[in-house]
């Protein structure tokens, strides 16, 4: 059962060798980690396509079933289900009997500290230039949906062009289909679990993943509002502890930039010029960063505070009056609250904000997209009707010169890149 699902996702795209190499009989505990994160995606996937998921069973090995603590790894799924897609979901593990008790000859990899995620966006770019500067070596892992073809040449091209300039080893894995449906919730857990294959094989003390704090922390801009959970605290503890578990061993999961901006993490990074192609829009389907998305829009916000070159937009809800710009308003009406009129800001809106203790990062933030908007206005002379009266009131409030001296203090590079900072041992709390 195991072997067929390796196949399965095998088969979305085109055989790799990364892929097959899981195949290998004493790979067992690696596919293990693949076949328990492949579930858990393609359960929010069923649930998305109008399926009712009351249970879901994964096959693992007799081998990774001993000597392992698998029901505190059902009651953590169980709580991930419970926390991100709101559903009471039972948890139980089909043990494979399997005749080879001991792990023999592996893959042939040197051992290496640090695995970094690379998604070919923006964040996880600008990590892992980082990470390779601060540890020295690393391996870098791109798990690419078996549906994203376009963002796999993206990742493709983007690794020809680094690894121009620094020697860093590259793994490529595929990963169940995206599907229709938008964007998965589960999938930074599958990620975080996909990367674990490779601190397995390279006994590995490290797993980076690169993500701006704003987006570990997204707030809701209205009460109904889908927010994007891919690498919120509470999903990313509980990827750690099972990592810990099935490895038997502490992980180190660092997440360096969860206190900076995304304007801050752009002029982190120690080379800028591979930027432009990089991706970051919520849909890979065009190759190309749409300009309306969140995701876009954040992005372009932070290129214009850190002053770097960027990427051309299909676009341009800044200033386009005739393209749709609520996500950009929606963002800026949030940001305008937070700065002055934060007391009277709904409970919804300030939530995860308070319970993480995140307020000077969202301050920092949200005068970093009014910045954005003023270098806009003072590079292009006109700005979308839609946000134009909402960024006349703020650069009243503020004025020019604190909203300039907050772009200085950004391409001065003041906030830096956190290595120690790590995921706790101990998942988040919920405050359902």
């Amino acid at each position: 059962m195991q072997d067929d699902e390796i196949k399965k996702i095998i088969g979305y795209t085109s055989p790799n060798p990364e892929m097959l190499i899981l195949n290998k009989k004493d790979a067992y505990l690696e596919k293990d980690i693949l076949t328990i994160a492949s579930h858990v995606f393609n359960v929010e996937a069923a649930i998305k396509k109008g399926k009712k998921v009351d249970k879901v069973t994964i096959p693992i090995s007799a081998q990774t079933d001993t000597g392992r603590d698998i029901e505190k790894i059902t009651e953590l799924l169980h709580d991930l289900f419970h926390y991100v897609l709101i559903e009471d979901i039972a948890v139980e593990f089909d043990v494979q009997f399997l005749t080879r008790k001991k792990r023999g000859r592996l893959p042939q990899m040197s051992s290496c500290r640090t695995v970094c995620l690379f998604s070919g966006g923006v964040d996880s770019l600008s990590a892992l230039l980082n990470a390779k500067k601060y540890f020295g070596e690393i391996h870098a892992v791109s798990i690419i949906h078996g549906d994203q073809r376009r963002l796999s040449h993206i990742v493709d091209s983007l690794i020809t062009d680094i690894l121009k300039i620094e020697d860093i080893t590259f793994h490529k894995l595929f990963a169940p289909p995206m599907g229709s449906q938008g964007y998965s919730q589960l999938r930074g857990f599958l990620y975080a679990l996909y990367g674990a294959i490779y601190v397995s094989f390279l006994n590995a003390d490290n797993l980076v993943i690169g993500e701006c704090g704003p987006t570990m922390y997204q707030p809701r801009f209205a009460p109904y509002d889908t927010v994007t959970m891919t690498t919120h605290p509470f999903v990313m503890k509980i990827a750690k502890e099972i990592i810990d578990i099935l490895l038997k061993r502490d992980v180190n999961l660092i997440i360096p930039y969860e206190n900076m901006t995304k304007a801050e993490v752009i002029h982190a990074s120690p080379y800028k010029k591979f930027y432009p192609f990089s991706h970051s829009c919520i849909t890979s389907r065009f190759g190309n960063n749409e300009g309306t998305c969140y995701g876009c829009i954040i992005r372009r916000l932070g290129f214009l505070v850190a002053g770097i070159e960027d990427c051309k937009y299909t676009h341009d809800p800044i200033g386009n009056s005739n393209r749709d710009a609520d996500n950009l308003a929606s963002l800026l009406r949030f940001n305008y609250d937070f700065l002055f009129d934060y007391k009277n800001m709904p409970f919804y809106s300030k939530q995860t904000i308070e319970y993480y203790k995140k307020e000077d990062l969202f301050y920092r933030f949200s005068l970093d997209n009014f910045a954005a908007i003023h270098i806009y206005k003072m590079q292009k002379g006109k700005l979308n009707p839609y946000i134009e009266t909402l960024y006349k009131e703020a650069i009243k409030r503020t004025g020019e010169e604190k909203l300039m001296k907050r772009v200085d203090k950004t391409r001065r590079a003041v906030f830096k890149p956190n290595f120690k900072k790590l995921v706790g041992k101990e998942y988040a709390r919920s405050f359902q």
